[in-house]
Formats: structure tokens, sequence, C-alpha cells
């Protein structure tokens, strides 16, 4: 059966609208049940749509090696990852400028359009090395905060969770990355109490913590040049590089 998009909304709306009503009658009995009203309002007809947004994008393979994820370090690898997602006409002169100081530098028009011929063969080839290769990690530093006893873990770099953010590298920070679901990754959590102690030991004394988050790129977002990723698993290691707690 073929589900217009129209319909996949409606559905999640009254997927969340039933949800809520469960959570409401197992904390307050007494609590109103959410209203049509309710579940219509324009916030939650947004968070409905970014369901279905989000059901609808390419999903990463959990089994994928670590030797597969390509290392994010530069502001241009998100650019070329970016050109192969959105699937439209390179502005060459654009990425040429961001990619080639010596095109960027360059105010002869002859050269600029001598460098401009030589790197079009290499900027096709890294977009298409992009395209080919969407296992992606990026090193995050300072990125968790002190133990949450409640939660059970280490809340982390609201970069990496809260809707609407995202990172980016300054050799070229026109082009960024986001994740569409860092809702799931709030908490580092670490049930091990000795874990969790050495953990908390080392950020308390400000040792050098780093967050590696793997992921897998899924769209280009158009309107703000931000690749969206997935999220498969993230991992706090030390100034070592030993792993010390993963999700």
């Amino acid at each position: 059966m073929h589900l217009t998009r129209s319909t996949l909304i409606a559905t999640a709306l009254i997927a969340a609208l039933s949800g809520c009503g469960d959570k409401t009658a197992k904390a307050d009995p007494d609590a109103k049940a959410p209203t049509l009203a309710d579940a219509t309002a324009p916030k939650a007809v947004a968070a409905a749509r970014e369901l279905v947004s989000r059901a609808a994008l390419p999903k990463a393979d959990k089994n994928t090696p670590e030797s597969q994820y390509v290392e994010l370090n530069s502001g241009n690898q998100l650019m070329f990852s970016y050109l192969s997602l959105a699937a439209m006409p390179i502005d060459y002169k654009e990425v040429a400028t961001s990619f080639s100081p010596d095109y960027a530098r360059a105010s002869d028009e002859f050269r600029r359009n001598d460098l401009l011929t030589a790197l079009k063969p290499r900027i096709d080839g890294a977009v298409a090395e992009a395209g080919q290769r969407r296992y992606v990690k990026m090193t995050i530093d300072s990125p968790i905060e002190k133990y949450d006893f409640d939660k059970k873990g280490f809340p982390l770099n609201s970069a990496v969770w809260q809707s609407g953010s995202y990172r980016y590298f300054n050799d070229n920070s026109t082009y960024k990355i986001g994740f569409t679901n860092g809702d799931a990754y709030r908490y580092l959590n670490v049930a091990a109490e000795d874990s969790a102690r050495t953990i908390e030991g080392l950020r308390s004394k400000y040792e050098q913590l780093n967050l590696v988050v793997y992921a897998y790129t899924q769209q280009a977002d158009l309107s703000d040049k931000i690749v969206k990723a997935e999220i498969v698993k993230v991992a706090l290691v030390d100034r070592k590089g030993n792993v010390l707690a993963s999700q």
C-alpha cells in the first residue's frame, strides 16, 4: 500500500498523541489526556514532520568495521561530502576558492582559468570518493560534564545531541555536520561504578578526554550547507587513545 507524506505525518501525529496519553496516565492518573488540538499544534506538527523526514533517511549498517570510517579533520571533506549528497551542479569556482590556495590568491584571470581547468578533475574525484565513503568519524574535545548519578552517565557535549547544533572546521567553516539521532546520545551511560569513578577522576582533574563520534552521512541540508549524519556509536578515549567507555 502506498502512503503519501500527508498520511505519514498524520500517522505520526496519532502515534505521538497516543504515546503522550500513555505516559501521562502512568505519571498522573488525574491528568487530562492530550486533545487533537494539542497534537495538531504547530510544534507537534513540526515534530511529526521531523520524525517522518528522519525515518525516510538512509540508515547505517551497524556492523560496518571501524577501519571503513574516514577521519574527518577538514571542512573541505565536509564540502565534498555535501556536494556528493546534494547531487547538484558543482560551482567549481566557489569550490576551487576553498580547496586551492593558489587559485584563491591568483589575480591573473588566465592563470585562474588554467588552474580551474586542472582542478576540476580533482574536485570531481573528491566528490565521487566522498559519495562512496559515507562512514566517517570525528573527534570532539571537552566532551563530557560531571557524572549524573540519576542517569548513571555523563552528559555529552550539546553539539552531539542538541537539535539544530552542528560542528565545523576552521579551514572551511561554510560546510558543517549535524546529527539526526543525537537525542539518543545525550548521556554516555557508564553503569559500572569503577569505570565511572575513573572517568570522573580524569574529568575533575581536567585530564585530556576526547569523544570519537562514528557516523554515517545521510543527506545534504541545502538551506544551510549542512551534512546530516546518523550517529552509529560514540567512544570516550583518553589522551593515549585508550577507550574508557563506548555506546
